[in-house]
């Protein structure tokens, strides 16, 4: 049987077996005092939103004892105790709202915890094997797309369906709010709930009423396990925050027309969007009720030939399709209005497609040059009508050319770039008709050379010719910011006041028939003129302080009104003369 030591010591190893046998059968023969352990939810994020904030957190006791409880972090250290030495009743649930703070009040880091019980009389302890998460990380999600991006709810046959997408946490209801966003600052005019394929899905609907024209930029709200809410892209949208192709413009009729000038004759070349369809469309020349053409389509892209003896001047083609309307200016140059030298009036597209609030890329905000990087130059008018430069400056002033039959030249400044005639160079004098707030460095040349060498130069509006922006492949890009000086080195500065008339302070040419001209809120000071210049004539709210101003610069003259309110007031009297005035100024060349 082997040696002694051999026998010694398999007895003993029968005898440790036999002894951790029975002190287990004990220990399996003991009722556990603490049944389990509840925890509910098992996230939480305690950022005080009323979401997910705390948890229930509880135990179920065997028999009655006396225990603390306290909730513990990852290290095993108590962060909160919740029960401290109290005799609690056996056979029942224990339940206690843990708030994800610590003794001190504080808000505990985020991570893992558990749950600690003790029963000090007997020294024993018994940890949960339950985790329960802090988080207080807002989840990442981002709206990804806006599909289509333009339609006419509420039109024949139109049934948008815009499915807004989002990448991110899936949700069960992800909430969308819309914003209506070219209506002064954005603001939520709907809100709905998505389902569970990270989509949203907007019949065009607002308030049960088919959405008006406009742009509108969605956000969408989501919740992670532990209650963070994430929205994207923020909680209320910005034209910075906003992608492309997430947004949405409501567009029921759009009309798309030349920007350059038209010789009679000619055909221009227009598009009815946003979607092809039938239309009735009617041209007339501007301050005349006379249809000169009518007619009607079917489609987009169409043509209507300009008459071959239509008169100079801007003749408005509009377009009815049902009850929507849309109107595009076309700048004719044909039979002059009347005899003798003609100045050439100079309309401002870029200017007005620069403040034209159209949503190039569909982010559901417009572009306009004053806040965007580029525009593109053609592009419809939004709501069908040009922008409020062109009725409160460029039509004033052209009807009352018309009215007096003062002889006149028409182009744009997109011809003046493209070096298109009429030319700048055969003009006795030129005007533009309005405030040329962006000029294409080519144009802005060009008046230049045109004033040094001997052009007398009109600008009927206020802040112009301080800005630049480059034209390329049918895009206005990288606009400058207004330069202290313009481009003909005078400097100005733009003054809102309570509304007085100009003063005339001098008169060395005889512009002014009265000591005072017209009653405006908006002044152009001229601070200082360019250098060589010589001040012919000035007009000011206020005693040496001209807006209205007349000098010699070079060979050239520069007239500026100091106002972008002067042509809105020509049935004034003494707006009307200054201006037949300097009419005959710009004639004499």
């Amino acid at each position: 049987m082997g040696s002694p030591l051999v026998r010694a010591a398999f007895a003993a190893l029968v005898g440790a077996t036999i002894a951790v046998f029975f002190v287990t059968q004990q220990l399996k023969g003991e009722f556990p005092l603490v049944l389990r352990f509840a925890v509910a939810p098992k996230a939480i994020s305690p950022n005080g939103d009323g979401v997910r904030d705390g948890a229930i957190v509880g135990f179920d006791l065997s028999e009655p004892a006396t225990v603390s409880f306290s909730v513990v972090d990852s290290e095993g250290s108590d962060v909160r105790r919740l029960v401290d030495d109290r005799r609690l009743a056996g056979d029942t649930k224990h339940r206690f709202f843990w708030n994800g703070r610590d003794d001190a009040g504080r808000r505990v880091p985020d991570g893992i915890y558990r749950l600690r019980l003790v029963r000090r009389d007997e020294g024993r302890v018994i940890n949960s094997f339950k985790e329960l998460r802090v988080d207080t990380r807002p989840p990442r999600v981002e709206l990804s797309s806006a599909r289509p991006g333009v339609i006419a709810p509420g039109d024949p046959g139109r049934h948008p369906r815009v499915a807004i997408r989002y990448r991110g946490l899936r949700n069960g209801a992800p909430e969308f709010r819309i914003f209506r966003t070219d209506d002064g600052s954005p603001r939520v005019v709907a809100r709905f709930r998505g389902n569970d394929k990270r989509m949203g899905l907007w019949r065009g609907h607002i308030r049960g009423h088919p959405a008006v024209d406009g742009d509108y930029a969605f956000t969408v709200t989501i919740r992670d396990g532990a209650g963070n809410r994430g929205v994207a892209p923020a909680e209320i949208p910005t034209a910075e925050l906003a992608l492309p192709g997430t947004g949405v413009s409501v567009r029921h009729l759009t009309l798309l027309g030349p920007v350059g000038v038209l010789r009679a004759g000619s055909p221009a070349v227009l598009e009815v969007g946003p979607y092809p369809r039938g239309f009735e469309f009617a041209l007339s020349r501007l301050g005349s009720k006379r249809i000169v053409k009518r007619g009607s389509r079917f489609g987009g892209r169409f043509r209507v030939r300009v008459p071959p003896r239509a008169r100079t001047g801007v003749y408005l083609l509009r377009v009815r399709a049902r009850r929507r309307r849309a109107v595009w200016p076309l700048a004719v140059e044909g039979r002059p209005q009347a005899r003798g030298p003609r100045p050439l009036v100079v309309l401002p597209v870029v200017s007005w497609e620069g403040l034209n609030r159209f949503d190039d890329d569909l982010d559901g905000f417009a572009e306009t040059l004053q806040d965007s990087r580029s525009v593109r130059l053609e592009r419809p008018f939004a709501r069908g009508r040009p922008p409020p430069l062109y009725d409160s400056q460029a039509t004033p002033l052209l009807r009352f050319l018309d009215r007096e039959k003062l002889p006149f030249d028409l182009t744009t400044d997109v011809s003046l770039d493209r070096g298109e005639h009429p030319s700048l160079a055969r003009a006795p004098g030129a005007a533009l008709a309005g405030s040329a707030r962006w000029l294409t460095p080519t144009s802005l040349r060009g008046l230049q050379r045109y004033v040094k060498d001997g052009g007398r130069l009109a600008s009927f509006g206020a802040d112009a010719l301080r800005r630049s922006v480059r034209l390329n492949a049918g895009v206005l890009r990288d606009p400058t910011a207004a330069r202290p000086e313009n481009a003909l080195g005078e400097r100005t500065r733009l003054l809102r006041a309570s509304p007085a008339p100009l003063a005339v302070e001098r008169d060395r040419i005889g512009l002014f028939d009265e000591r005072f001209v017209g009653e405006f809120s908006i002044f152009e000071r001229s601070m200082a003129l360019p250098p060589g210049a010589r001040r012919l004539a000035a007009a000011g709210r206020d005693p040496g302080q001209p807006a209205f101003v007349v000098y010699r610069l070079g060979r050239g003259l520069v007239l500026r009104v100091g106002t972008p309110q002067w042509s809105a007031a020509l049935p004034e009297g003494a707006v009307a003369g200054v201006t037949r005035h300097i009419w005959s100024l710009l004639q004499r060349g």
